[in-house]
């Protein structure tokens, strides 16, 4: 006599280890492979930041110039060249806000920046123009030269714009091989005389 057994028993315990395999083999792989936190890593490397900044109250669109020993300039323009990089051209209050996933987002200092991110010695030339004079009262514009390793401010200086097309050289310095400044000048250059 042959007994029958209608039992999905062992049926269901089988596929019951093969799903335990799946969910063990899936936690093995989530702990290898992680991601690789150097890929995440940025190098930043300035040696100087040279900023422009006025009030934020003021709509007024002041760029900054620098030149190079090269005669590299980065400007609105061209924001990068050789090891310089103009880092946000500020356009007074109209670029002020920006949309993004989480919702809008409002930078409202009035800031140029550009970074130096190695040395090349000889002379470096800083401007500052105001390209578009919306307000009608003068601006009074705050630049710094920061040498960022070993940290010292090398200028910081307050040139007033009055009226648009106004340029100003702030300095000229020379560096060294070593990124000193062996030398600091104000004789006046314009690079937006012939520009336009």
């Amino acid at each position: 006599m042959k007994r029958s057994y209608h039992s999905n028993l062992a049926f269901l315990d089988l596929l019951f280890n093969t799903l335990l395999c799946f969910v063990a083999l899936f936690a093995i792989a989530l702990l290898v492979i992680s991601p690789n936190n150097d890929d995440k890593k940025i190098d930043i490397k300035a040696e100087f930041l040279i900023t422009a900044s006025w009030p934020k109250d003021i709509n007024d669109d002041i760029d900054l110039y620098v030149e190079d020993p090269f005669g590299n300039i980065v400007y609105f323009k061209k924001q990068e060249a050789g090891l310089m990089h103009l880092d946000r051209d500020d356009l007074g209050n109209s670029n002020d806000r920006i949309q993004t996933e989480l919702g809008m987002v409002e930078y409202d200092d009035n800031r140029e920046m550009v970074t130096i991110r190695g040395i090349i010695s000889g002379q470096y030339v800083v401007n500052v123009h105001a390209y578009s004079k919306r307000e009608g009262v003068p601006v009074p514009v705050l630049v710094t030269i920061d040498k960022i390793n070993p940290f010292s401010t090398i200028v910081s200086k307050t040139i007033t714009l009055n009226e648009s097309g106004q340029e100003e050289t702030v300095c000229r310095f020379i560096l060294n091989s070593n990124g000193d400044v062996v030398s600091i000048n104000e004789l006046p250059k314009s690079f937006t005389r012939n520009a336009w």
